[in-house]
Parts: C-alpha cells; sequence; structure tokens
C-alpha cells in the first residue's frame, strides 16, 4: 500500500531556511526505502545527499539536509509493504544467502550532522543499535603525504534492503569504527536487493 503525506516547511523542526531541519510522518506500520520519495517545491529530493530518514514501525523521522523555508511544499509518498518480495525469491536471496552466510553483527551509532552559520559543522552522536551487515576485509593501505606514510582504513557494507543507514553514521566492528559515507541501492527489475554503504575508517576504538 503507497501512503502520500502533504506538509509544508512549517511542519518541519527548526527556523524557516535552516538545515537539518526534521519532519515526522504520521505512518502506523513500518516504512520503506523501496518507493519511499520526498518532494519538495516540485523536486524531488536524493538520498543521502539531501535528505536520511529514519525508518521505523511508527512515525518516521526525515532529516532535510540543506535550507528549507517554510513556505515550501513538501509530499512524501512511500510504502507499508515490505519491500522484500517482488520477483519470486529475488528479494530474500541476500538475507538467505551473503547475510546468512557472511554477516556479521556491527554496532551502528547514528549520527546527526548541524551546520552553523559560519560553516562549522557538529556531529551529534544518538544511540547505539545493532546492524546485521556483511562487511569486506578493509584494505590497508598507506597514502604518502607531506608528513610521511598516512595509513588508512577503507571498507564495503552489504546490508539489508530495510536496514537504516545513512551518511554520517558510524559503524563499530572488530574494534575499528568506520564513518559512512554513501549509502546506495542495488535492485532488480524494480525490486531492492540490498544495500551498499562506502566506509572509510575514522579511529579504533
Amino acid at each position: 500500500m503507497v501512503e502520500t503525506e502533504n506538509y509544508t516547511g512549517a511542519n518541519c523542526s527548526g527556523s524557516s531556511g535552516g538545515s537539518n531541519r526534521i519532519i515526522t510522518l504520521a505512518n502506523a506500520s513500518k516504512t520503506y526505502q523501496d518507493g519511499f520519495s520526498v518532494t519538495v517545491a516540485g523536486l524531488e529530493l536524493s538520498l543521502t545527499s539531501e535528505y536520511t530518514v529514519e525508518h521505523k514501525t511508527a512515525l518516521t523521522e526525515i532529516t532535510f539536509l540543506n535550507p528549507l523555508w517554510d513556505d515550501s511544499n513538501i509530499v512524501i509518498s512511500y510504502s507499508i509493504t515490505s519491500d522484500t518480495g517482488g520477483v519470486t525469491g529475488v528479494g530474500s536471496d541476500f538475507n538467505l544467502g551473503p547475510l546468512s552466510d557472511f554477516g556479521v553483527t556491527a554496532t551502528r551509532t547514528p549520527v546527526t550532522m548541524t551546520t552553523d552559520f559560519s560553516g562549522n559543522k557538529t556531529y551529534t552522536d544518538g544511540t547505539d543499535e545493532d546492524i546485521d551487515i556483511v562487511l569486506s576485509p578493509y584494505n590497508q593501505k598507506y597514502n604518502l603525504d607531506k608528513s610521511g606514510l598516512n595509513k588508512v582504513y577503507d571498507s564495503i557494507a552489504f546490508l539489508k534492503p530495510d536496514a537504516t543507514l545513512n551518511k554520517y553514521d558510524k559503524i563499530t566492528y572488530d574494534s575499528k569504527v568506520y564513518r559512512v559515507d554513501s549509502v546506495s541501492v542495488r535492485d532488480f527489475n524494480g525490486t531492492r536487493l540490498f544495500n551498499v554503504a562506502m566506509l572509510y575508517y575514522a579511529n579504533d576504538e
């Protein structure tokens, strides 16, 4: 079932023209990213670069990353039917295959980024929660910079199609903390198979 909710910027938290304003939906069942769309002033926004979403069984929250004015019209459409269906067997292939065989339980820390009038960014950690992912072995490499050899780690996380993970969130596993750089969708014939998160090393736990 597809639901549509209509708002204006005045329904969001914060002040007109501000960034990282939050709106809470009226859903009473869990929302899913498959078929989820957010339109502001007639333009559909892009996930992770223009908005993030915390899918919940009720009162899903959307954060608008860019300036949003009170008189802007907001239209949000979403499905409350699990997006792991579709073509027979396709939606559950990842859960029953790679996730079952190679999955690990990591810790997700939701992070909210705010920018002040000077352009300085502040990152605020939320409450830790478990997340099931397939984590590719990190690449350990040494980049030559002015101070010498700079050690960095990078990795890729594969996660369930209905899992919530947003840009700036932190993933902790095996005593290493990674920050999410981007999250993208992998689908087949319009059915979401899994999500892919690009991670960069932040620090050791």
